[in-house]
């Protein structure tokens, strides 16, 4: 039998070969105190430790048209967007792996060819996890990550800080509905589906300046990680600036869709979210800006504590729950 090619399924070589092959592709953590292939990972380190974890499911999270290689791409991306809303820089990842039988050897390997495509990207060693049979595919990514800036919380604004994010909202519900709904003429918008990306230098920069109170990533949406974030902080939030691309307003238009609820509700953007002291706005846009990054300002933090409102074409609509949440319809 060729392994590796055909039709060659993980059925046919079994558990041990899925763990020799990973084993012999593991990175080792910069001080390695026990080796490949052992019960556990250890490693000596004095500082702040961020940990995280995310998780990626085939049925809920991978639409028509990924490639396996993206599906692991974006696991990484995932867990690496968790770090850096809290302005962390990851170190390691640990991921477990749930696998189907019927899954060929070429799309496992064209999943972990996925997995170390992420974490070549932002800078991670893969040092362990584990391995399981599962109907549909799940991979679960912990990561380790530092915080020698210090932490930015979900719990921190205050009334009259500014509200700003780092990109646009509504593409990836757009590429999505494209991708669901097969239509080519889609702007170039499946792409941020397809290949997601962590604002992983921003959060750091964040974490740096000193002048950020509060922060989230947006994966869930950006309806629903104001929510979290006004909750967290028992504050609320008025926007004037809902940031539409042009291609997301084209694209709605071209398909009677809502850009409004497309960036308010769609998620997986995975862009940060977060709230500045207002005298330092200036000088952090300038930070980003020299780094090839922006700050666009949505608006401010009020007082009110839960009440969200954004202007959109003339009009102030009221931000209620939306985005996505498990095993709610």
């Amino acid at each position: 039998m060729s392994i590796g090619g055909g039709s060659s399924t993980l059925s046919d070589v079994g558990e041990d070969w899925v763990l020799a092959y990973i084993q012999r592709r593991l990175g080792a953590p910069h001080s390695p105190l026990l080796g490949r292939g052992d019960d556990a990972t250890a490693f000596r380190y004095s500082g702040v430790l961020v940990l995280s974890t995310d998780m990626l499911v085939e049925d809920t999270d991978v639409p028509p048209g990924m490639s396996w290689e993206q599906v692991g791409r974006k696991a990484v991306v995932a867990v690496v967007s968790d770090l850096a809303a809290k302005g962390a820089e990851p170190l390691y990842i640990l991921t477990s792996l749930g696998l189907k039988p019927s899954m060929l050897i070429q799309e496992f390997e064209e999943l972990w060819r996925g997995l170390e495509t992420g974490c070549r990207e932002y800078g991670i060693s893969i040092v362990g996890g584990d391995t399981n049979q599962c109907d549909s595919v799940v991979i679960s990514v912990a990561g380790v990550g530092r915080a020698d800036n210090g932490l930015i919380p979900r719990s921190g604004a205050r009334p009259g800080d500014i509200l700003a994010t780092t990109g646009m909202f509504g593409e990836t519900a757009a590429g999505l509905h494209a991708l669901l709904n097969n239509i080519r003429e889609n702007y170039g918008l499946i792409e941020s589906v397809l290949n997601p990306r962590a604002r992983l230098k921003e959060g750091r920069e964040l974490a740096r300046s000193g002048v950020v109170s509060s922060c989230i990533d947006s994966s869930d949406g950006l309806a629903r990680s104001l929510i979290q974030l006004a909750n967290a902080s028992r504050v609320g939030f008025e926007i004037d600036n809902i940031p539409v691309s042009e291609a997301v307003e084209r694209y709605a238009a071209d398909n009677r869709l809502d850009p409004l609820s497309l960036a308010l509700y769609g998620g997986e953007e995975y862009e940060l979210v977060f709230t500045v002291k207002q005298d330092g706005i200036d000088m952090l846009s300038r930070r980003l800006a020299a780094m090839g990054s922006r700050l666009i300002i949505l608006g401010r933090v009020i007082e009110d504590a839960g009440v969200i409102r954004a202007y959109y074409r003339g009009k102030w609509h009221d931000v209620i729950e939306g985005g996505w949440e498990h095993f709610k319809r």
